[in-house]
């Protein structure tokens, strides 16, 4: 009876030091962030996207992405992707930016604000119409 008892208290000794081992680490954070939540139309936003599994590309009407959100070429955070935008010319409101992570979506929201004034919704094309040069 003694050796059985003794047995016993040892397996329950050594169990959290086992379950210790075998626990895997928790798992990174998922998130998408942006360097503005809001901005007028021709602005720059850059994207920080987390994801440990398959990133999904990022998707949205209101920005325009000029760099998809890839991986350091240094391997830092290898979770980590960072990309860039520019704010779309639609109309002003919120919307969603979203990507999947996993297969699981991750979202938020960036308000458009209104063109600022002034500010040229289309660019000229060619020369300026200065006269035909009869007056010289």
């Amino acid at each position: 009876m003694k050796i059985l008892s003794l047995t016993a208290a040892c397996l329950l000794a050594l169990t959290p030091a086992a379950a210790a081992q075998t626990t895997s680490p928790p798992p990174l954070p998922t998130w998408l962030k942006l360097s503005v939540y809001s901005g007028h139309p021709g602005e720059k936003v850059s994207l920080t996207v987390a994801c440990d599994g398959e990133a999904g590309p990022v998707t949205t009407t209101a920005l325009r992405i000029t760099t998809p959100p890839a991986r350091n070429a240094e391997g830092h955070q290898p979770w980590a992707l960072f990309g860039e935008s520019v704010v779309a010319a639609v109309a002003p409101g919120t919307y969603p930016v979203s990507f999947r992570c996993a297969g699981k979506p991750v979202s938020v929201r960036f308000t458009v604000l209104a063109a600022k004034s002034g500010q040229v919704k289309v660019v000229p094309h060619g020369a300026p119409r200065t006269g035909d040069g009869s007056a010289a």
